[in-house]
């Protein structure tokens, strides 16, 4: 006789291409549909980078709540959402945004509410809906985040903030990566730089991520523009705010190659990976990195911190993202070690730490436990 499955709600703004949304695809992914059943709940309409296609061909269940329901305002929706969940009558309702940990909140406490913290509130609140807006949601979600029956922390950096700032102790479950572990080809290295209009001998540093003020583009940019190392360029992709000020600027060393929706011939034909940011939880594009064997060039904070010196053998440098002359001074340095240590080193490192199985086992785990 076999037993019946656990069902999983996860609540989700949209199914946005981006950091939360992938990290939530990886799990889901890689868990034992044997074992739980699996429905996902939106709450807003799709964006133009949506991932809806690669959820549905999962075989799960996604709803989006803007379609299912005509009431309007916050109180209507919040009413169509229990209704929508009493019918799907999970057993854990996961959340992983701050609008889905509002709506959850709402819920009656039957379910098992686990909230999923991808980044520490603060800096990226305030750069996303201003300073009087991002401080009521960042309250707000520290509140509520602490009446769900589990909070998480997306890595072991952001629950020693929340340790740090509030005495809060708070479980960490890694991000992980679904890329395998590429062994650099130097043949298809060429090859791939040949296809994307890349130099051959050129060295290039990566960026992947938001052009938004709190991700300091435009301090790498800046800095870019200033070395005097022909060799050196820079690769930058995503897009937001600051994309097209940046793009604007005449600069023969830095290619803003926008938004790409497959990232993987850019990380193969990089050098390095670099990111200026002043706040990540624990990016996928730095696990993507790894996962290719990227050396790293992180601003020195609390999530990059995490990842250096967690690691027992060297796979990159910490600069201070509000000094130039540190930023170069490292680049001069990163470059003067054997990159081909660093990349196995890093390898090693992503392997054993930082992959979606990985991840989505140490869900599993905490489903259980907490049932």
């Amino acid at each position: 006789m076999t037993s019946e499955k656990i069902k999983i709600c996860y609540v989700v703004s949209s199914l946005a291409n981006e950091g939360p949304v992938n990290v939530m695809y990886n799990i889901i992914n890689f868990i034992d549909l044997s074992t739980f059943k699996i429905t996902i709940v939106t709450l807003v309409p799709e964006k133009e980078h949506s991932r809806m296609d690669d959820f549905l061909k999962l075989n799960i269940e996604v709803i989006q709540l803007c379609k299912e329901t005509s009431l309007k305002g916050m109180i209507g929706k919040v009413i169509s959402f229990r209704k929508l969940i009493r019918k799907i009558n999970p057993k854990i309702i996961h959340s992983h945004c701050p609008r889905s940990l509002i709506y959850a909140s709402f819920l009656s406490k039957k379910y098992k509410k686990v909230y999923t913290a991808h980044i520490f509130p603060g800096i990226q609140q305030i750069a996303l809906y201003g300073n009087l807006k991002g401080k009521i949601v960042i309250t707000l979600s520290n509140f509520l985040m602490m009446r769900m029956d589990l909070p998480l922390a997306c890595s072991e950096s952001v629950s020693k903030e929340f340790l740090d700032n509030y005495g809060w102790k708070i479980k960490a479950i890694p991000n992980g990566c679904s890329l395998d572990v590429w062994q650099m080809n130097i043949d298809e290295k060429l090859k791939i730089r040949k296809s994307l209009g890349l130099k051959e001998e050129t060295i290039y540093f990566l960026f992947i991520g938001r052009f938004s003020g709190e991700k300091k583009p435009d301090f790498l940019v800046d800095v870019f523009k200033k070395l005097d190392n022909p060799q050196l360029e820079l690769i930058m992709l995503g897009t937001g705010p600051l994309f097209d000020d940046l793009n604007n600027k005449e600069n023969t060393k830095v290619r803003l190659e926008g938004f790409k929706t497959n990232i993987l011939p850019y990380l193969k034909a990089s050098d390095y990976y670099v990111s200026a940011s002043e706040t990540e939880g624990l990016a996928n594009t730095l696990l993507e990195s790894m996962s290719v064997g990227l050396p790293l060039l992180l601003s020195n904070i609390p999530s990059h911190k995490g990842v250096i010196s967690n690691s027992d053998k060297e796979i990159g440098l910490l600069f201070d993202n509000s000094d130039e002359e540190d930023f170069v001074k490292k680049i001069n340095h990163l470059m003067s070690i054997q990159r081909v240590t660093l990349s196995e080193n890093i390898l090693n490192e992503y392997a054993r730490k930082y992959t979606a199985q990985t991840m989505a086992k140490n869900h599993e785990m905490t489903y259980k436990t907490i049932i």
